[in-house]
């Protein structure tokens, strides 16, 4: 079995977006980018304005659309929505569109991502002899992840860069914590998905959830932002497919 290239991964950061609304428009073309919308139920700050850049299913249709504008453009309740891809096939009034993560791709370039996880046992002693083990407390998710330095905010028309996604700053200002209790610091996800390049060998998808950065380091020479952090678990969720 070959090894791992990091060239057949994708990184990306996701955030935690959950929610639903219904199509209220009552013959929507297959061909259509944009349909009106009620009631729209999110975990977001307004839990009935869309984000630019949600993603969302129809139905039972597997194909992912991204919302790219939304009307009224700066309140809710957001009462339509335009998206790419069309939908393919037409879907029907009072059908359900379900929402998904935000996310953003990460450019790796020369850089990496390691993660590790650890454990913290104590040795008991009996009499100066090794005697058993117990558990310590239990030691957080670490991850060191190297991308490339293009711009640290996002600009006009651009997807989101990574630093704005990690602060929930600028562009990525609608984003959710991933973390299940919004009272905690911001979090995101990150993604890792291995897709083999040949042969029969599985893909397989690596998800360290609630990843908060403890630094960020800028070096314009190598083109690069470090960032170094944890997460609020002890493993790596992994699935192969």
């Amino acid at each position: 079995m070959a090894r791992i290239e990091l060239r057949d991964c994708t990184i990306r950061l996701k955030d935690g977006l959950s929610g639903s609304a219904v199509i209220n428009e009552a013959l929507p073309g297959a061909n259509g980018t944009d349909v009106d919308i009620t009631t729209v139920v999110l975990n977001t700050d307004v839990t009935d304005l869309v984000p630019v850049g949600a993603r969302f299913t129809v139905a039972n249709s597997a194909v992912i659309h991204v919302v790219t504008a939304r009307t009224p453009a700066s309140n809710g309740p957001t009462t339509n929505i335009v998206f790419s891809p069309a939908w393919g096939v037409a879907p029907a009034n009072a059908d359900v569109l379900t929402f998904l993560p935000q996310q953003i791709e990460i450019k790796i370039g020369e850089g990496n991502l390691t993660y590790t996880e650890a454990k913290d046992y104590i040795y008991l002693l009996d009499r100066g002899l090794l005697d058993t083990v117990k558990e310590g407390d239990e030691q957080p998710l670490e991850i060191s992840l190297e991308f490339v330095y293009e711009h640290v905010t996002t600009g006009t028309s651009e997807a989101i860069s990574p630093v704005d996604a990690l602060k929930r700053k600028g562009a990525a200002e609608e984003w959710v914590s991933s973390s299940s209790d919004l009272c905690e610091p911001f979090s995101v996800d990150v993604e890792i998905e291995h897709v083999a390049p040949c042969g029969t060998s599985q893909n397989e998808t690596t998800v360290m959830p609630d990843f908060r950065y403890d630094s960020l380091d800028f070096n314009l020479q190598d083109a690069t932002i470090a960032v170094a952090g944890k997460c609020n678990t002890t493993e790596a969720i992994t699935v192969r497919s």
